[in-house]
């Protein structure tokens, strides 16, 4: 996207730079060759339009992207817009076809004429005018052209691959439907080259959608290419949303990748989708989100645009071997002991790995040196350590299965992982990172680690994680960000309750306890505005809602 894709994965609660993005990190660079001078898009009659935050360029190498079009403050708003057409994920549990939402229990209903699952008959979705989610006569008549389809789903809580099927052919649909939408969705990369030389995405859409369009449902008229467009248009430019969803959105998908990105988003009820500054934004500047998992390191992160976004990231953070100072893969040398092992080269996927630690002269990278420091070990050259790509990637690969089989409400597993693998990895490494992520949600909030409940020491640890996650996060997802927020207010809890026992028992004065008071309050005063940006019918709302209660409390005791 960027002419693009993005979406929220693995731990996410929900995921700036100003470069000039190489060819290879922009997934549409052969989008267009139009030289036009203005440099503005000859596409967008409203690209002058007074008011907006953005302005729509083009570029030969980058293709159609945005950049501010005057200095945009932290937590403003840049876009805001419904989707273009929204639904199912890949895979996912059923859902009523009208309003998405997913199924309580066995209270449904079958539509009369394709048999798919509906929650209801006064379901909002059923005869959406505007064609957006809602479930057509069209889209009716589609589904059951050569026979009512929806008999085949049968269990409503299973994951299911029938589902797979629905967002492509209500794009399809669009053609007639609604011209204008469809000529937008036309507007967006769909990388068919590219991807028809991925055998395994090629075949599972062969089979998944085409073959299912076209055979089971009997809607020939629709060309196998034509649907592996609609195909690749969804995997390289859909946002996930809502829970279990994905849709495409007609200026969003313009905004450029980075792997710290400028700006955060987040979803309503309806599918309607804010994009905001997370930082100041100056005017001219590239605007970004990442459509990786910024918590993951360089290797994952890139494993994932190539393969799912179809370009090769080169931005500052995946060219540099620190990762922008917080040494996200950093390993602990075998040799000297020191958390210094890097990629030599992060943008070669078969670049060796290597012990740079005690080599000043041969080290360009301060945050080599710092964690050095940080680890008060000698300063001495290391003896010489390096490991081949294939084995650093099968001691990652090995980490993810394990951290992946972890259940994220168990205490006891994040810890054994945490204290099985400090010894061999930087503190700040991103598998360290995401069981630490976990542990500061999960401490005082499940059976037997309830906040009330959990003794000094591990009250201690809850605030020492946070602060540790908080110091990577301020790097890699500056500002107003949703793991900032959720993190800043996980982290006031223990800090007040450890404040008030000991002011109970008498261990700090009335000083003390009037600037931990102002702490707490730091806290939640940036969580509360941070959090104000998400829906209100979101968990992070209501977090945002609870951060500004507790803020009036703190400051009555002040």
């Amino acid at each position: 996207m960027g002419d693009r894709g993005t979406g929220r994965t693995q731990r996410d609660s929900k995921t700036g730079k100003k470069h000039k993005r190489q060819p290879n990190q922009h997934p549409n660079d052969d989008n267009n060759n139009n030289n036009n001078s203005s440099n503005e898009d000859p596409d967008d009659p409203n690209w002058d339009l007074q008011g907006r935050p953005y302005r729509v360029k083009i570029s030969p190498i980058m293709g159609r992207y945005l950049v501010a079009a005057t200095d945009v403050a932290a937590g403003d708003l840049i876009l805001r817009e419904d989707a273009l057409v929204a639904g199912p994920c890949q895979n996912a549990k059923p859902v009523c076809l009208g309003c998405l939402k997913p199924f309580d229990g066995e209270n449904y209903i079958r539509c009369m004429g394709c048999q798919w699952p509906m929650c209801s008959p006064a379901c909002p979705g059923l005869q959406d005018a505007k064609g957006l989610t809602g479930h057509t006569d069209e889209e009716c008549a589609a589904l059951s052209a050569a026979g009512p389809s929806g008999r085949r789903v049968m269990n409503l809580q299973a994951r299911t691959p029938l589902y797979n099927v629905i967002v492509p052919l209500r794009i399809l649909l669009l053609e007639k439907q609604d011209p204008v939408r469809w000529k937008a969705v036309q507007r967006m990369q769909s990388h068919d080259e590219v991807r028809r030389k991925i055998a395994s995405v090629w075949q599972a859409n062969q089979l998944g959608v085409v073959d299912r369009i076209r055979g089971e449902f009997g809607l020939q008229h629709f060309s196998e290419e034509e649907i592996h467009s609609v195909c690749g248009i969804l995997e390289v430019n859909a946002f996930e949303v809502g829970d279990g969803l994905r849709g495409l959105y007609d200026r969003a998908f313009l905004l450029a990748h980075d792997c710290t990105p400028n700006t955060s988003h987040a979803d309503d009820e309806t599918r309607a989708l804010a994009v905001r500054a997370s930082v100041d934004i100056p005017k001219g500047s590239l605007i970004t989100l990442s459509y990786a998992y910024t918590i993951q390191g360089t290797l994952k992160r890139r494993e994932h645009l190539k393969e799912s976004k179809f370009f090769d990231c080169c931005c500052p953070r995946c060219s540099d071997p620190t990762e922008l100072g917080t040494m996200c893969s950093a390993l602990v040398c075998p040799r000297c002991g020191r958390p210094a092992v890097l990629p030599v080269d992060p943008l070669k996927a078969d670049s060796p790995w290597r012990c740079s630690a005690g080599l000043a002269d041969a080290t360009p990278w301060p945050a080599v040196k710092q964690a050095v420091k940080q680890a008060a070990l000698p300063a001495a050259p290391c003896p010489g350590y390096e490991m081949p790509a294939a084995q650093a990637r099968e001691l990652i690969d090995k980490l993810t299965d394990e951290a992946e089989a972890i259940d994220p409400n168990d205490v006891a597993g994040l810890e054994a992982f945490v204290a099985k693998y400090s010894p061999r990895l930087h503190p700040n490494h991103y598998h360290l990172l995401g069981a630490k992520h976990s542990l500061s949600q999960v401490y005082g909030k499940v059976h037997g680690y309830l906040i009330h409940q959990l003794p000094d020491d591990l009250l201690e640890r809850k605030l020492n994680i946070c602060k540790d996650i908080l110091r990577v996060f301020d790097i890699l997802e500056p500002g107003v960000s949703r793991l900032r927020g959720i993190t800043l207010y996980e982290l006031h809890a223990p800090i007040m309750i450890l404040t008030t026992r000991h002011f109970e028992a008498r261990s700090i004065s009335r000083k003390d306890l009037r600037l931990r008071l102002r702490e707490v309050a730091a806290c939640l005063e940036q969580a509360a505005h941070i959090l104000s940006f998400e829906p209100e019918c979101s968990s992070e709302g209501a977090m945002g809602r609870a951060a500004q209660e507790a803020l009036q409390r703190v400051r009555q005791w002040q």
